[in-house]
């Protein structure tokens, strides 16, 4: 984690608020997530625009084999003169010389040695298959060009890709705690559906793009140069095929962002589930639970299925109105074909050519409905990476060395939300003395764990402010910060890596001989050494293939590790055996030694470490000072103290 700046955590816990209302993406805000998804395409942009220049080639060659048809059907019909002659403007035997009327025909004379002079039924096959195996040849570039074109883009999208994921996964990482927590699922799913949506639009769109409409407008040129007149009266399907295409894309946006909102809900529906599947075994409630992610997959079948009609619908509509344009165009050939206006061969041409405008057409309808389906979720994307970052202040200062600190916490108030009355945190003041051990006890909900929170900016109170030897904390180094402080939370973060990487997350460049010192300070060696694979053994995820005391002890060995001077510690041994607490415990003792410490306390064991101990309730302070202090005035810790979790 780097030194970055702690932003404005209300404003960005009200653009998370505002994103899970439900509340829909314009198509303006879409498309310009949309532009700004493809302008992470810059870094890797020549082999992008090799792609597309690739494309371009495929376009080409497309067109030209299909306009050669022309010749190959002239030598086939017109037996009165050669090609040769017909190219050099020579005129068939008995006929009068034609004018040169076309702005081409000029530059058809150069290619006229390729061919025999003779008409003779030889010289015509020569003819016929020095075209075919120029066709071929045209072809087989053209489909070169398109494997190159297509890995090339591929190339590009991926590393793209790539860069987005990178970045979301920073941003993770940097957003202010409270805007992650109870959001995990749909941000796991920014990271699968999302990205895959992007990835699919980035991908059609500079795919087909840099074909699908070249090919579609090459065909085009040629088809003009042929019958202008014919072509353009074909063309007047095109405001028709635009409107539906509009129509149909932005149902396509409506119905992704809704999708992909359900992968969201779906997602942390069996991560709940799966979680917690103990408590649904214990309590019977397979059924109920089977039932609820029935409707959630209800919900998102609805969406599916509304994607899939529209996308199965908008294409062959499409091809049905270019299909009706083209036909017309053909009844039309054929009737100026029987009055002898234009040869057979031209006529021929020009039906090849209609048809084959119409491919390209129907996947320019596939490649608008994958760009809105990429514009919704790159809407989505673009509203997390726009939220706010911890950051560090300008010119921020630095704790030098790990001497215990003094602490302050002054007039803090915080609310988790702007409505939450009464706050988490009420005015709360409190001075802790460099070294010194705070137990805080207090009853649950009270705000004991938001109080220490505050302290590593975690959360940003709304008002007063955290010092550390006397320098508020907004205007010290986040980083160095943190470095400073140990955490013991009351859910041990176990990774699922092996033993060794778990405690060496306490220190970059750990060695083996520091984790295994560290694990005996932390009473940990004395399982880790008897497992067959040692400080190798993986750990399962989230800790669950240890025992809570196991789970603890690693994270104990993790703080030993880290050279910070204040530990927080919040206690969670209600699941663990008399042994494992007592060795906790006594790892613990060992571990504040030199540090300024709170305790999280609801033992007796815990309490009595402390030098002094501070009672909250309802995000108040109601009371401080010894425990014999407190055991003679103070009811509430009175009734703490002798409650069956205390002892």
């Amino acid at each position: 984690m780097s030194d970055s700046t702690l932003g404005n955590s209300t404003a960005s816990s009200n653009g998370l608020l505002a994103t899970r209302s439900g509340a829909k993406p314009s198509k303006q805000a879409a498309r310009r997530a949309f532009w700004r998804t493809l302008a992470l395409v810059r870094p890797h942009r020549r082999k992008m625009v090799l792609g597309l220049v690739l494309g371009v080639g495929v376009a080409l060659a497309y067109a030209g084999t299909l306009g050669g048809m022309l010749p190959v059907l002239k030598v086939i019909t017109d037996a009165d003169r050669s090609l040769h002659d017909a190219l050099l403007g020579i005129p068939a035997e008995g006929a009068e010389p034609a004018a040169e009327t076309e702005w081409y025909t000029p530059y058809l004379k150069h290619f006229a040695p390729l061919f025999p002079a003779g008409n003779t039924p030889a010289d015509r096959m020569q003819t016929l298959l020095t075209l075919v195996a120029i066709l071929v040849g045209l072809n087989a570039l053209g489909n070169a060009f398109r494997v190159l074109s297509q890995y090339l883009i591929l190339n590009a999208s991926h590393r793209m890709m790539m860069d987005l994921r990178r970045r979301m996964y920073r941003k993770a990482l940097r957003v202010p705690m409270v805007d992650l927590t109870g959001d995990v699922s749909n941000r796991v799913n920014q990271f699968l559906s999302d990205t895959r949506e992007i990835f699919l639009g980035v991908t059609t769109l500079f795919g087909k793009v840099a074909r699908e409409p070249l090919k579609a407008i090459c065909v085009l040129v040629v088809a003009l140069v042929l019958d202008a007149r014919l072509t353009l009266v074909v063309l007047a399907i095109a405001p028709i095929a635009v409107g539906l295409l509009w129509y149909f894309g932005r149902k396509v946006r409506k119905a992704t962002v809704k999708l992909l909102e359900g992968y969201g809900i779906m997602l942390g529906g069996l991560e709940e589930t799966l979680q917690g599947i103990d408590t649904v075994k214990g309590y019977g409630r397979e059924g109920y639970e089977r039932r609820r992610m029935w409707r959630i997959e209800r919900g998102m079948l609805r969406q599916l299925l509304r994607l899939a009609w529209i996308e199965a619908l908008a294409s062959p509509l499409i091809e049905v109105i270019g299909v009706i344009a083209t036909v017309a165009g053909i009844v039309w050939l054929a009737s100026r074909t029987f009055h002898g206006e234009i040869a057979p061969s031209v006529f021929m041409t020009m039906v090849g050519l209609l048809a084959a405008m119409l491919d390209p057409v129907r996947k320019i309808a596939n490649v608008y409905n994958m760009v809105q389906r990429a514009g919704g979720a790159s809407t989505r994307v673009w509203e997390f990476l726009d939220q706010p970052e911890e950051q560090s202040s300008p010119g921020a200062q630095r704790l030098i060395d790990t001497t215990p600190r003094a602490v302050r916490f002054e007039n803090l108030t915080f609310r988790y939300t702007p409505t939450q009355e009464p706050p988490a945190l009420c005015d709360v003041t409190l001075d802790v003395q460099p070294g010194e051990c705070i137990a805080i006890v207090g009853p649950n909900g009270s705000g004991k764990s938001t109080l220490v929170k505050t302290l590593p900016r975690l959360l940003e109170p709304d008002a007063g402010e955290v010092t550390v030897d006397s320098v508020p904390v907004r205007d010290l180094s986040l980083r160095n910060l943190r470095m400073q402080i140990a955490v013991v939370s009351q859910r041990p973060v176990i990774f699922a890596r092996s033993v060794f990487d778990n405690i060496a997350y306490g220190k970059d460049g750990a060695t083996l001989d520091e984790v295994r010192a560290a694990a005996r300070h932390a009473f940990a060696s004395d399982f880790i050494e008897q497992w067959p694979d040692g400080y190798d053994t993986p750990l399962g995820e989230f800790g669950t293939s240890v025992s809570g005391g196991q789970r603890q002890r690693i994270a104990i060995a993790r703080a030993f590790l880290k050279p910070a001077s204040i530990l927080i510690f919040d206690e969670a041994t209600s699941e663990i055996d008399a042994e494992s607490e007592r060795k906790i415990h006594a790892a613990l003792n060992e571990l504040r030694q030199g540090k300024t410490t709170f305790l999280i306390a609801h033992r007796h064991t815990v309490m009595d470490m402390a030098e002094r101990i501070v009672v909250m309730d309802a995000g108040r302070i109601v009371d401080f000072g010894t425990h014999a202090e407190l055991i003679e005035r103070c009811p509430l810790y009175i009734a703490l103290y002798r409650s069956p979790a205390a002892q």
